[in-house]
């Protein structure tokens, strides 16, 4: 297996083929035959890395209820708009 080192598109005689850096290619593919300039045979570094393990050094993000707790106090910015007298819907 090779691997593009290289971006862009490539002119050979099979045609126009466009290049991605790390993108895997057969060794006996025609392309890398005629241009093996292009390619290497060393893997890329994957694009997605894995998470940190929480209890690894990494801390688990803090998640906010949506509702409150009974007794549960909380300080913010009000809202302004229908409702605010606590009731239903306004009637007419």
């Amino acid at each position: 297996m090779k691997y593009s080192a290289c971006s862009g598109a490539v002119r050979w005689s099979g045609g126009l083929t466009v290049l991605k850096p790390g993108q895997s290619i057969a060794d006996d593919h025609p392309l890398v035959q005629e241009r093996p300039d292009l390619f290497t045979d060393e893997s890329p570094e994957p694009d997605i890395k894995m998470p940190a393990k929480p209890g690894r050094g990494a801390t688990a993000p803090a998640v906010e209820r949506a509702t409150r707790a009974p007794g549960e106090k909380r300080t913010g910015v009000k809202r302004s708009g229908r409702n605010q007298d606590g009731g239903g819907q306004a009637g007419g």
